[in-house]
């Protein structure tokens, strides 16, 4: 295999992304971030300006934030910078999956992964979104990589470097410490195996790795004690994912929040969740306080309701080998009405799984360092199974996906090459069986639909002229179509306010908050609109619904400046 192919496959990759990321930037998905994204946007310049010692910073996994912090301080808060960053980033991922191939002595096959990687849509959309997965992927890949390493070094030092590593994955999401827990039991047992060596060399390896892991858990405790008085490795969400997900309201375990929830943001989710817990308890709970209660009320209907909990975890396990989207935070199906590239590349999850489970079992056969290539795999299906089949999940297991494809193409060939056609054969029937599978798990599942709200506020947050009108256009259209949707009629108000048109903004604001009672955001914003039409009195009445759901420090200000000096002064159109 001549460098000049890997070169060229490694341009192939980088081309592509750069092409999309070009679309990126044009498109209003841009300009509208989703709730992980916005959140760890506001992480980032929290980092980048010194401040990021608020409490709701210790509610979501830090690494990216950190991330994204220092390359705002050192770059400029730029998120162009971030998407080449990450486009570079997602390159060596796919230069790690032809690095593993050659480790196991399957060059061709590990420039074949590295091409199918770069062609999977879903790494390459992921490449520009303000989201970490593009960093898990590329964890995963350096963890299977550096075990590879590790397992013929003999310098004990690449254990602790190894410890480092899974450090840092953990703190880039918190259900990667189930790679570390295998780091601890597959690579000692592997490295006895592969190298003789005796139990005493494979302890003081073993106790190598223990110490490179503690460092980073240290300082993860360190700095969630300092700003949530919790001395423990691990964000702040965890209960409230697990209660999230097992709750007598969601019994299918779906993408779906308790009624006490107003909206799907991480820090509201947090504000709301703390809430509820001390309105229960009836005292005010600490930050873990609140994430033990909400685990020990997920746990409680867990094991009240074992067979549902069971059977949603094996249809889950089934969604995440289906090829349909399973959009969450950002999705495909959206992106790709901007973007040219996303719209030829075929969804991964089908044929990256029809083809790469096979190839991972041949390796298998063959090598068992192979079981570190599974890890990956088995990590996102676990993950799937216990939280969500959404494609950030399972995104974790593309790139060894990706390099089993590679695996099973180069045995087929080789297969059909010399003539042995029971073997081959038998191959395709195994990968077209688990494509068909896959084709029919994904018929069982609600389809993907496109959040227009999301693309009409993108448009409107362009800040353009020009943009105004596709926004209205698009939010007309889909009024008609979708007459109960609030966050059209949000739009249309706030299009309407934007245009001056205040008496529209006041109905499309009333239209929202009838559809969405406890929004006090809407409630708010018809407030400030009601100020605008000369209602004054009904003003007064929607502030006051605003302050009591949600005290927010504007809301009062705007309640004060009504009943004391009896009207509102100039301030935006609406907010949201």
């Amino acid at each position: 295999m001549t460098p000049f192919m890997v070169v060229l496959v490694l341009a192939v990759v980088f081309g592509l992304r750069v092409f999309h990321m070009a679309s990126a930037l044009r498109s209003p998905l841009m300009f509208q971030p989703g709730p992980d994204e916005e959140f760890y946007l506001r992480f980032g310049r929290a980092v980048a300006a010194g401040t990021s010692e608020a409490a709701e910073f210790a509610f979501m996994d830090p690494a990216y934030g950190y991330i994204l912090g220092l390359i705002f301080k050192l770059l400029g808060a730029n998120i162009y910078v971030v998407y080449l960053i990450q486009v570079l980033l997602d390159t060596v991922t796919a230069f790690g999956v032809f690095l593993i191939g050659r480790e196991f002595g399957r060059t061709r096959a590990g420039l074949l992964g590295a091409l199918l990687y770069g062609l999977t849509c879903t790494a390459v959309y992921f490449s520009t979104t303000v989201l970490k997965a593009t960093w898990v992927a590329n964890f995963m890949t350096l963890w299977v990589f550096f075990g590879l390493i590790l397992l013929r070094a003999g310098n004990v030092s690449w254990w602790l470097f190894y410890g480092l590593l899974c450090g840092y994955g953990i703190a880039l999401r918190a259900t990667l410490i189930l790679m570390a827990a295998l780091s601890a039991v597959v690579l000692p047992w592997l490295s006895r195996a592969e190298s003789k060596r005796s139990m005493r060399e494979t302890a003081l390896r073993v106790g190598m790795f223990c110490v490179g892991l503690a460092v980073p858990l240290a300082l993860l405790s360190l700095r969630n004690e300092q700003i949530s008085n919790t001395l423990s490795p691990l964000p702040n969400n965890g209960g409230v994912v697990l209660h999230h997900l097992y709750n007598p309201e969601n019994p299918r375990a779906e993408i779906s929040f308790p009624r006490f929830v107003k909206y799907g943001t991480p820090t509201q989710i947090w504000r709301d969740y703390s809430k509820e817990a001390e309105r229960r308890v009836g005292h005010v709970l600490s930050p873990h306080e609140v994430d033990q209660y909400w685990r020990s009320e997920a746990v409680a209907y867990i094991v009240s309701h074992p067979i549902p909990v069971l059977a949603n975890a094996f249809r889950k396990l089934g969604e995440f080998v289906a090829y349909i989207e399973v959009p969450n935070n950002r999705s495909l199906l959206q992106d790709r009405l901007f973007s040219p590239v996303l719209r030829i590349l075929p969804s991964p999850f089908g044929w990256l799984f029809a083809m790469g489970v096979p190839g991972i079992a041949l390796l298998l056969y063959r090598d068992r360092r192979a079981v570190l290539v599974i890890a990956p795999v088995a990590v996102a299906a676990a993950t799937v199974a216990v939280f969500f089949s959404e494609d950030r999940f399972r995104f974790h297991a593309v790139p060894m996906l990706a390099l089993g494809a590679g695996v099973f193409l180069e045995q087929l060939y080789a297969w059909i090459r010399s003539r042995q056609g029971t073997k081959y054969v038998t191959a395709v029937f195994v990968s077209v069986l688990l494509g068909c599978t896959s084709v029919l798990l994904a018929s069982q599942m609600p389809q993907p639909q496109i959040t227009w709200d999301r693309v009409i506020w993108g448009y409107l947050k362009m800040n353009s002229r020009d943009a105004i009108g596709p926004a209205k256009d698009l939010a007309l259209r889909v009024a008609a179509e979708q007459p109960t949707n609030p966050k059209i009629q949000e739009a249309l108000a706030y299009i309407a306010a934007a245009e001056g048109r205040y008496p529209d903004a006041v109905a499309y604001y009333r239209r929202t908050a009838e559809l969405r009672t406890d929004d006090h955001v809407a409630h708010y914003n018809l407030a400030k609109m009601l100020v605008k039409v000369g209602n004054d009195q009904e003003a007064v009445r929607e502030a006051t619904l605003a302050a009591k759901i949600e005290p927010l420090p504007e809301y009062q200000e705007l309640l004060e400046e009504l009943t004391v000096n009896g009207s509102g002064t100039e301030k935006p159109a609406g907010k949201r």
